[in-house]
């Protein structure tokens, strides 16, 4: 696509204030980012969304402290979307030509849009066998859960506890982690409800779990000894699994914002509280996506909306019961 055959303006979703679904406006006539120096121009085709895209939306977070201080207190309205996957209509670094198939994930948002500028060492080429609806599922969550598992520096034998297995994150960890069993030993139980442990059944061999706790039905949980807790929900659900672990056990908790609650939470018993946040890298991009790629990660997509029904797509995350990933289809 040659210079000339970029449309001037595009469609996107903006928000000129923090709130519910409803602030998140589809329009046209918005302006086609211009490039800086080693970015890339992407013409979106699909881009995931995440709880921390409704979490920004609300306000709440290091996503939001950022549009409020980049954008709203100059009086310009901002593009939430951290997820994308496309095609190169643009390119100010040799690594990637026009035409590429790319996928990045973008702390700089603006991905719920017809076209976004992406930093070049954020992206990663698509393999072939990867179609663009898997790639725009995967940024976020697949660097997270490669680098979480990867952060939890789990030790040979080690028994390793991890709730919402089903999640966005969670559906990765899991397989991730029951990789490790037969290499290092490790033991895996997982917290979930009976709908979501039915559903493991599609991403993981269960027989080599060593166990489950149904949470809606056990009000205490056993005392497991375990060594981790991989926990992916945090609050009083983050609280009430700590019972699970042995004093000095470790906690790796996402997001980040529960460490204190946690940490206090854990006090008595020494328990070692640590957060994480996912770090963009390209290079983790490729990983994943290769992954996807050799079969050795399965990825659930739940839902695809257009990106006109955002609102209803964001209303559908906040149920907090999805199955894998719901993406927005662009183009």
């Amino acid at each position: 696509m040659s210079d000339k055959q970029i449309p001037t303006t595009q469609h996107a979703v903006l928000i000129r204030e923090f709130g519910e679904p409803e602030v998140m406006m589809y329009q046209d006539d918005v302006a086609i980012p211009e490039l800086k120096d080693n970015q890339v121009l992407v013409k979106v085709a699909y881009a995931g969304i995440n709880p921390v895209d409704y979490k920004t939306r609300q306000g709440k977070g290091w996503g939001a402290d950022g549009i409020q201080k980049n954008k709203f207190d100059h009086d310009q309205p901002a593009i939430l979307g951290f997820d994308v996957a496309g095609e190169v209509v643009k390119s100010n670094n040799e690594q990637f030509d026009i035409g590429d198939q790319v996928a990045a994930l973008s702390f700089d948002g603006s991905c719920y849009a017809e076209y976004v500028a992406v930093d070049a060492k954020m992206l990663a080429k698509i393999p072939e066998s990867v179609t663009l609806k898997q790639a725009g599922a995967l940024p976020c969550i697949g660097q997270t859960a490669l680098q979480f598992v990867e952060f939890a520096d789990i030790k040979k034998g080690e028994h390793v506890v991890i709730n919402a297995p089903a999640g966005g994150v969670g559906h990765l960890a899991i397989q991730l982690l029951v990789n490790k069993i037969a290499k290092d030993n490790i033991k895996i139980t997982v917290i979930c409800s009976p709908e979501k442990y039915a559903k493991l059944d599609c991403l993981i061999d269960k027989s080599k779990l060593a166990g489950w706790i149904d949470y809606t039905k056990e009000d205490t949980f056993p005392d497991l000894q375990a060594d981790v807790l991989l926990d992916l929900v945090g609050n009083d659900a983050g609280v009430r699994a700590l019972s699970v672990l042995k004093s000095d056990g470790r906690v790796n908790v996402l997001p980040t914002i529960w460490v204190d609650k946690l940490k206090e939470a854990g006090n008595s018993r020494n328990l070692s509280v640590k957060g994480y946040a996912v770090q963009p890298s390209g290079c983790d991009m490729a990983k994943v996506l290769q992954y996807i790629a050799d079969g050795k990660l399965a990825l659930q997509i739940q839902q695809t909306y257009p990106l006109s029904e955002v609102v209803e797509a964001h209303r559908e995350l906040q149920k907090g019961d999805t199955f894998g990933k719901i993406v927005l289809k662009v183009s």
